[in-house]
């Protein structure tokens, strides 16, 4: 069962109490306007997106290594595949010159030739295989190059986006945090500390006006009774449920 707190009724100058519901709607404001700065769904996006791209330019690196090698392979492939091209056009050339008539020597030669064919057409197969590779390689690396110029743009947009919404936020609380500093030092010095004592506690309200019956601070909807108690004497008073000030309005 809940123990009913003992009633405070101290004699607070209304206009000091209405100041205070002013304060509270200040520091609403502020809270929401902070909560929503720490908690917007762009600025979460765009962290997700910042991550993404420094992945992505993790995997291009590699993705170029991979290929710059492949592609180094390939140059020195092609080279070999040059190389014994233009030594087997040499050799044809001096088989079919008639300089070497020495029949030993010719078949020698055109052992030689067949031999530097059969080495070519082993290292055209390595190539093949090799640009196979590089064609994969290429194509992985424009697939990782356009994801990541996508997530880029998306992560500038994003910059720009939350930039914006931040500079409107930081307007409004300092328009908020201005108008509170006006406030503040009309309300009395021991209503404020008892104001921010319970309002540390309760959410950041405390304060809460008396509407209808009903505490706009807890929802509780007070007995009749206590209601029109609370209207007639007015000065401080504390919602029995909540415990935060009760203002009349």
């Amino acid at each position: 069962m809940a123990v009913t707190l003992p009633r405070v009724s101290v004699d607070v100058d209304q206009a000091a109490l209405l100041r205070l519901l002013d304060l509270q709607a200040e520091d609403t404001a502020i809270v929401r306007l902070q909560e929503r700065r720490a908690s917007l769904p762009e600025a979460a996006r765009l962290e997700e997106v910042q991550e993404l791209v420094a992945e992505l330019e993790a995997d291009i690196e590699i993705a170029t290594k991979q290929n710059t090698e492949i592609a180094r392979e390939q140059s020195r492939l092609e080279g070999e595949v040059e190389m014994i091209t233009q030594k087997v056009g040499r050799e044809e050339q001096r088989m079919f010159s008639g300089t070497v008539a020495n029949p030993k020597e010719l078949s020698a030669l055109q052992a030689e030739v067949e031999s530097l064919k059969r080495k070519c057409s082993g290292v055209e197969d390595q190539l093949l295989e090799v640009m196979e590779q590089r064609e994969g390689t290429q194509a992985t690396l424009d697939k990782l190059v356009a994801e990541r110029d996508g997530a880029a743009t998306e992560r500038d947009e994003l910059t720009a986006k939350v930039t914006q919404l931040t500079g409107e936020i930081d307007a409004e609380l300092a328009d908020h945090s201005a108008a509170r500093e006006q406030i503040a030092p009309e309300i009395p010095t021991e209503l404020s500390a008892l104001y921010e004592k319970i309002r540390a506690s309760k959410g950041g309200v405390g304060a809460a006006a008396l509407a209808g019956g009903t505490c706009q601070g807890c929802h509780t909807k007070l007995p009749a009774v206590e209601a029109e108690r609370i209207r007639k004497e007015k000065g401080l008073q504390r919602c029995d449920n909540c415990r935060r000030i009760l203002v009349v309005t």
